[in-house]
């Protein structure tokens, strides 16, 4: 479909919030590396790449369309910085390998267990939870791509209600991530919900919990490990 220029300023304006709601909520992820104007920024250009692509005929309405583009556009762009260093890296898959072999042993993965495994500090383990990526540990923000070539996020297609996008065949998907946010704790689950289902950024969520910043960062990395060994071991 052609859009003039004055129909995609129009379509900017119209979207802009949504732009700037989904750049806080990857914001503080990337906040020493990024401006929010770079993020937003993105957002603009998923916007318009959108326009370009977007196709009656994949039966989707076009603010649906829109909305994961830009939200695709975001993580593109912090997806092409390489924020941490291989040693970081390295501590990151350490607690992922930590976490899986402590399950195989049949012992529940505590932050106890984790350190004591590692041999490293709570502090050290806290550090690493609060610093975790989405986008780097856990499907939750990634992508697939359908039949069309269009990625699309899974988060988003176990929270739509309509099934706009069934063809995509997530169901297998669908239940495991159903059945790993059923064993995380309570507060966990909270903060994922509020993330991803609400969409909440995680200023939002501490002040909705009455947590500090850096305590629902914490908890979100703990989350998302968790969920990450439950996809890939079962």
């Amino acid at each position: 479909m052609f859009y003039s220029e004055e129909e995609k300023e129009r379509l900017i304006k119209q979207f802009l919030p949504k732009i700037k709601h989904h750049a806080l909520r990857y914001y503080h992820i990337v906040q020493s590396f990024l401006d929010l104007d770079d993020l937003i920024s993105a957002g603009i250009k998923g916007l318009l790449e959108a326009l370009i692509k977007y196709n009656p005929s994949f039966n989707v309405p076009l603010s649906s369309f829109i909305d994961y583009r830009i939200r695709g556009a975001i993580l593109d762009e912090i997806r092409s910085l390489d924020i941490f260093s291989k040693e970081f890296r390295k501590k990151v898959e350490g607690v992922k390998r930590a976490y899986k072999d402590l399950k195989n042993e049949g012992i529940e993965p505590t932050d106890d267990e984790i350190t004591s495994f590692l041999k490293i500090s709570h502090r050290q383990l806290q550090e690493i939870y609060q610093s975790i990526k989405a986008s780097d540990i856990v499907s939750l923000d990634d992508y697939l791509e359908s039949k069309n070539g269009d990625k699309l996020s899974i988060i988003n297609v176990i929270a739509d209600k309509n099934d706009i996008f069934e063809e995509i065949k997530l169901r297998e998907i669908k239940e495991k991530l159903t059945k790993a946010i059923e064993r995380l704790s309570e507060q966990e689950k909270l903060v994922i919900s509020l993330y991803y289902y609400d969409e909440l950024n995680m200023r939002e969520i501490a002040e909705v919990l009455g947590l500090s910043l850096s305590r629902v960062s914490q908890v979100h990395g703990q989350a998302l490990i968790k969920l990450k060994n439950f996809i890939e071991s079962n």
